[in-house]
Formats: C-alpha cells, sequence, structure tokens
C-alpha cells in the first residue's frame, strides 16, 4: 500500500510534464548553445546569452541578445534552429512520436492531453494526431522551403546557403519564431512579393493551431469526395478563422491609414498594403518585421501591441491569450450587456468553466505583464513605450523589438527570459490543469451583493 501511495504523489500531470520537458529542452539548448563551438571567436557563449537564446528559440519568440547570422556559427545556427522546431512543435507531442517511431507507443496521460488538445475534431485517435501534426508540419515547412529557394535566387546565388536560408527561414516562420539569418530580419527582402508572401504565408497557416487545420482538412476532404462534408467545421475552428481574417484585415487597413503619409509615405500602393500587411500578420504571432518599427507612430506601435496581446489561436505555435479566449469574453460582456443571458458563440453557449479560465488567462496576462513591465522600467530606465513593447512582445512570444532587448542589463535578460517562458506555458498550464483540480465542497455560503464599478 505505502508503494502504491508513493507512486500515487509521484505521478506527473499531463500540465506538469509540459513545464518540465519545456525546461529540460532549454536546459539542454542553453548547454549545447554554451559551447566555443557556438560562437565564431572560438570563445565559450555567455551563459545568459545562450540560456536566453534558447528560451526564446523553445518558447518560438524571436528576441535576441546576439545576432543570429553574425555570433552564431553554423553549429549554433543549427542548434537554434532544432530549438525552434521542438519548441514549435510541442515537446509532448516530439515525445509522443519518438515514442511511436520506438514501437513503444505513447502514454495514458500524452493521449489524454492529445485528445483534449483536438476535443471535438476530425482525429480521434492519439497515433493519428500526432502523425498529422509531423505530417501537416513538414508538408508545411518543405513547400515553404521550396517556395523560398525560389524567392532567394537573386539574393543568394549559392544554392546551398540559400537552401538553408530558405529552410531555416521556412521553419522559424511557421513555427512563428521570427529569428533570422540576415541582420535586418526581412528589411533587405521587403521589395521581393515572393518571398514576404511565403513567410507571411507561413506565419499565418501556423498561428491557425493544429486543431483547426485537422478540422479544416476533415471538412474539406469532405466536400470534395461528396460535394459536402459530413464533418461540420466546429465552433473553434470558425471562431479562429474569422478572427484571423478580421485581425489581418482590420489590421492592415488600421496600419495603412495610419503610416499612409508617415512611416509608408515613400512607398506607392501595393508597398504601402504590403508593408501593412506583413506587419499586421507578424504582429500577432512571429516577430519578423520588412521595416524599422521605430520609424512607427505612437498609434501604430500600440496597434501592434494589442495585435501582440491578442496572439492567434490555441494549440498552434504561437502565444497571446489567443483568439478562442478573446471571442468568449467579448460573448460574456456581450450576455452582461443584454441582461445576464447565457453566452453563447455560434449557437452554441459557452461552459460557465470555459468563461472562468478565459478571465483567469486575461487576468494572469495582465498581472504578469505590469509587475515585468514595472521592474524592466526599474532596471532599464527607458521609456514607457519602448518597455511596454518589449515586455507585450516577450510575453506574447512575439519577438518584435525596437531594439530594447539587445541592451538589456542582466536582470533585464532575465525577466524576460522569464517573461518568454510564461508567454508559452501560460494558457496551456490553465487548459491542461497545472494545478490539481480542487475539490467541491458541500457547503456553500450565504450570498451577498456588493456595489461595484
Amino acid at each position: 500500500m505505502k508503494r502504491r501511495e508513493l507512486k500515487r504523489q509521484l505521478r506527473i500531470r499531463p500540465g506538469s510534464a509540459f513545464v518540465l520537458g519545456l525546461g529540460a529542452v532549454i536546459t539542454v539548448g542553453t548547454l549545447a548553445l554554451a559551447l566555443p563551438a557556438a560562437d565564431p571567436s572560438g570563445e565559450p557563449v555567455p551563459l545568459l546569452d545562450a540560456l536566453f537564446t534558447a528560451t526564446s528559440a523553445v518558447c518560438v519568440t524571436g528576441l535576441i541578445v546576439r545576432d543570429t547570422a553574425v555570433d552564431f556559427t553554423p553549429y549554433g545556427q543549427v542548434v537554434i534552429l532544432v530549438l525552434i522546431q521542438l519548441g514549435g512543435l510541442g515537446v509532448m507531442s516530439v515525445a509522443g512520436t519518438v515514442s511511436l517511431l520506438l514501437g513503444r507507443g505513447i502514454g495514458l496521460r500524452e493521449s489524454s492531453l492529445l485528445r483534449d488538445l483536438f476535443e471535438g475534431q476530425v482525429l480521434r485517435e492519439s497515433r493519428q494526431i500526432l502523425r498529422f501534426i509531423v505530417g501537416f508540419t513538414i508538408i508545411a515547412e518543405v513547400l515553404g522551403t521550396a517556395v523560398l529557394y525560389i524567392g532567394l535566387a537573386d539574393s543568394i546565388p549559392a544554392r546551398g546557403d540559400r537552401l538553408w536560408h530558405a529552410a531555416f527561414h521556412a521553419v522559424s516562420a511557421f513555427c512563428n519564431a521570427g529569428f533570422s539569418l540576415n541582420s535586418d530580419s526581412l528589411v533587405s527582402q521587403a521589395g521581393d512579393p515572393l518571398v514576404v508572401d511565403a513567410v507571411a504565408g507561413l506565419i499565418i497557416v501556423g498561428g491557425l493551431g493544429f486543431p483547426v487545420a485537422a478540422n479544416l482538412r476533415g471538412w474539406l476532404l469532405g466536400r470534395a469526395r461528396a460535394g459536402r462534408s459530413r464533418f461540420r467545421l466546429s465552433v473553434q475552428a470558425r471562431i479562429v478563422l474569422l478572427l484571423t481574417v478580421v485581425l489581418l484585415c482590420g489590421g492592415t487597413m488600421l496600419l495603412a491609414a495610419l503610416e499612409w503619409r508617415g512611416a509608408f509615405a515613400g512607398e506607392g500602393i501595393p508597398g504601402k498594403l504590403g508593408l501593412a500587411f506583413f506587419q499586421s500578420a507578424t504582429a500577432r504571432t512571429a516577430g519578423f518585421n520588412t521595416m524599422d518599427l521605430a520609424n512607427l507612430s505612437g498609434a501604430s506601435l500600440l496597434l501592434l501591441i494589442v495585435l501582440m496581446c491578442v496572439g492567434a489561436a490555441p494549440g498552434s505555435t504561437a502565444g497571446g491569450i489567443k483568439l478562442t479566449t478573446v471571442a468568449v469574453l467579448w460573448a460574456n460582456l456581450r450576455a452582461i450587456a443584454k441582461g445576464g443571458s447565457a453566452p453563447h458563440l455560434f449557437d452554441r453557449e459557452i461552459g460557465a468553466l470555459t468563461v472562468r479560465r478565459s478571465f483567469m488567462i486575461l487576468t494572469t496576462w495582465i498581472t504578469t505583464m505590469t509587475v515585468a513591465l514595472f521592474v524592466l522600467l526599474v532596471t532599464e530606465g527607458r521609456g514607457l513605450t519602448e518597455t511596454l513593447f518589449e515586455t507585450v512582445s516577450a510575453m506574447g512570444t512575439v519577438g518584435l523589438s525596437l531594439g530594447l532587448t539587445p541592451e538589456l542589463s542582466g536582470t533585464g535578460r532575465v525577466m524576460v527570459v522569464l517573461l518568454m517562458f510564461l508567454g508559452r506555458l501560460g494558457p496551456l498550464a490553465v487548459a491542461y490543469g497545472l494545478v490539481r483540480p480542487a475539490r467541491e465542497h458541500a457547503v456553500r455560503f450565504a450570498e451577498t451583493d456588493l456595489l461595484v464599478g
């Protein structure tokens, strides 16, 4: 009995396993990047720089304190790419895939986590889910690499270097990481629509999330085979697709209007719309940029901050509070405004637990961001807008920067590392139950009314 009780107490919950796995990968990545082989000078990379880079890669953020193109050797760049891929796929997905390849299968907890992630989707079995995640990732990244290889022909004539750049940027874009082998991100390729559009497409597809992609695949296959699909798009898929279009179009139009005679003044109409569209797409998830963000107006920076807070879909490689969280919060506020009716979306009522989780995510986000912003304002002594931008970028695992991150103090770098880590696991920790569920109490307290607002 004692042995059984000990096993029960030592049992790791799926959410805890994800956190531990994420931390383990970051630790290994830090040690790999700290080796002299990762630095062109042959000297060991400072441990804090290695930790920052590894965390940014695994948490698919893209904030850097060392230039990926100049300050890391090909070995270091390969390590960063592997960390991006592991972080983008998710530690649990990678572990499950390796187990399947070794013929060992996956455990009940990993299976439960994957089924929860794809709840209500077309794919039912955990093996199918893993195969879809890996297959979808490979197809997207291979296609992206092929398009980028063609698009980079003029700027990188050497085939080997071009293939490496194409593959690196395809993986980084699909995983919404924002790492680039160019010191200026994609500014030098801003005039090449094939490269910019390919990266933007990978960012958007990666931000949809594997559950939505699986549901959309089943729906499209059904339509193609029978003219109509027996699979309906899930409510989550509809929310994600609708809000993705709304935020992309709305963000593009607002940014273009704000900077038409400002930062975009030197461009023609297609160039202005292209710059606005790319920044709108990358702000929610990735961290690539095709222009110097310091040239944007305060209103445009505020718009980007809002987009970074929103993020993309749950189950995707992106961060933020997530599109579905925003939708649930909006539905609940709309229900309250209408007199306390139950919140609903697409003719489906939203459960009370989902509403509470959404408010918990929002509250945690605001609290964490406020504390971190205060600390960085004290330690770095920079302006509010600049510091807020970097804070939200780290917490949202976006990677856009106004230039503050490379100049951070040691304390500031540690704070940003924590922000990136919390930003990557925060919503997941809530959704997968990092903490043990509370027991229901038979006793209820008397109800009271309070004046609020």
